[in-house]
């Protein structure tokens, strides 16, 4: 029975695990947190998330190697190794792979920033980047550009004479580690390229015409493959440094919206994918394109698409008031609160009505992708809703209310209904008051998904199907 691995490359966390390949369970498994970013958008003045790419890879060899050792003899038996990440990112490496750029993340709001020096028409980098590239191409990239994309912190990088010069290519970060560790070129697949903003989720290519527009140039974008595709075989050097045996395939690297849905949801034709870490999506599967301006269209990496409406709201927004309540506590009493914040923030909120009384919560602190001027608020509040516990069961509301938003679009424009709900994610999984809410938000019943890492499971499924192949 051979066994085959999985990497994730998460903005939290980054993960590895074994999985046997016939019966699917995971036979070990190791995580390390993903402390290596260097400068935060929240304390940055230009708001840029930057972090050490080889330091990433690092973090990652270290889990492939605590894996490769949980394994004992059974090593011998790894047949293939599937990667999965964070999209929209990206980092320019040379020819040898080496970095000469931070790793710039999906955070970095760059894009918000003021254009007025470039075009006086337009009052953001990303109005500008949009208004050049044109507003009719969401339905041919499905997804519209958006600050943190690869597409704008590129073109932002070129037009302020901060983009190197010199024979680079642009990666995600799961791409970047995929070839070094094959030692192979940068090969993106579509299920990761499609978060750049400018590639043609129909032509299955980079969208040349809006490469050109950005004032970018074609040959720093990387070549094309499927996720099931072999990416080359695991170097010698790094197979000492793993103990994992060399040349083994390294597969393409997977977006990891979409490995997450393979390595949750059983039946993709019956059940909604919800998934709350940081951020917030709702996931559907569709055999076809469907088109909505407020629906991401990505690539599924075992054939047809994701319909997804990511709406940046998720456990960050839990965070946030958590946050303000501890900051609060610590102004009035010149102490920190205690550990255990979280769950009496969930205790409070438990014992509010559904419906909050009538206080309504707009969670978004930082907006949606296509609305990014968006606010949180919290409306209609009254002398029997001004309470902690009504701001936090509000707040859940509003979380869940916007999911739902999300599920009805996808009926639109499919035309299908759900049977019932998989949820993924820490978010999730550890509040069960947002699953409660979430429930009476869509009227439907609502199951955690099996295992919690469902990124990197799905990232050894993927690579599973391709040594079938």
């Amino acid at each position: 029975m051979s066994v085959v691995l999985g990497l994730d490359i998460g903005t939290t966390t980054i993960t590895a695990l074994a999985l046997a390949e016939n019966s699917g369970q995971t036979i070990a498994c190791h995580s390390v947190a993903n402390k290596t970013q260097t400068i935060k958008p929240s304390v940055d003045p230009q708001g840029r998330s930057e972090w050490e790419a080889p330091l990433i890879l690092q973090r990652a060899a270290d889990c492939l190697r605590e894996v490769a050792q949980g394994l004992g003899t059974r090593v011998s038996e790894v047949s293939g190794l599937g990667i999965t990440g964070q999209q929209h990112g990206v980092v320019l490496v040379d020819q040898d792979l080496q970095c000469v750029t931070p790793y710039i993340n999906w955070q970095d709001r760059r894009g918000e920033l003021s254009a007025r020096d470039l075009d006086g028409n337009h009052d953001t980098f990303i109005d500008f980047a949009l208004g050049l590239i044109g507003t009719d191409t969401q339905q041919r990239h499905g997804c519209k550009l958006a600050t943190g994309y690869m597409g704008c912190t590129l073109a932002w990088l070129h037009h302020y004479g901060y983009l190197p010069s010199g024979d680079h290519t642009a990666a995600f970060i799961m791409d970047y580690v995929a070839a070094t560790f094959a030692t192979s070129k940068i090969v993106s697949s579509p299920s990761s390229a499609a978060s750049s903003g400018i590639f043609d989720i129909h032509q299955q290519a980079w969208n040349l015409n809006a490469i050109n527009a950005l004032g970018l140039t074609a040959d720093i974008f990387p070549a094309i493959g499927k996720a099931t595709e072999v990416l080359g075989n695991l170097s010698e050097e790094w197979a000492t440094t793993m103990h994992l045996p060399a040349g083994i395939p390294v597969f393409v690297a997977s977006g990891d919206n979409q490995a997450s849905f393979i390595g949750a949801v059983t039946d993709p034709k019956t059940q909604l994918f919800i998934n709350v870490g940081t951020g917030g999506q709702v996931a559907m599967y569709s055999e076809t394109a469907a088109d909505h301006p407020d629906l991401e269209v990505r690539p599924f990496p075992l054939g047809g698409y994701l319909l997804v409406n990511a709406g940046l709201c998720g456990g960050r927004s839990f965070a946030e008031l958590e946050r303000f309540f501890a900051t609060t506590l610590c102004d009035f009493s010149g102490s920190a609160p205690s550990d255990d914040l979280f769950n009496q923030m969930c205790e409070l909120a438990s014992e509010v009505p559904a419906g909050s009384d009538g206080l309504h919560c707009s969670p978004l602190f930082t907006g949606t992708r296509s609305r990014p001027e968006l606010r949180a608020s919290w409306e209609h509040v009254g002398l029997d809703n001004f309470t902690a516990g009504h701001l936090i069961r509000a707040l859940l509301e509003g979380m869940a209310r916007v999911f739902g938003d999300g599920y009805a679009m996808m009926k639109e424009v499919t035309g299908c209904e759900m049977t019932n709900i998989v949820c993924a994610g820490n978010g999730l999984r550890e509040n069960a008051l947002l699953r409660e809410c979430i429930e009476l938000e869509l009227q439907l019943p609502l199951q955690v998904a099996a295992a919690r890492e469902e990124a990197c499971i799905g990232a050894a499924m993927i690579a599973a199907a391709g040594l079938e192949n």
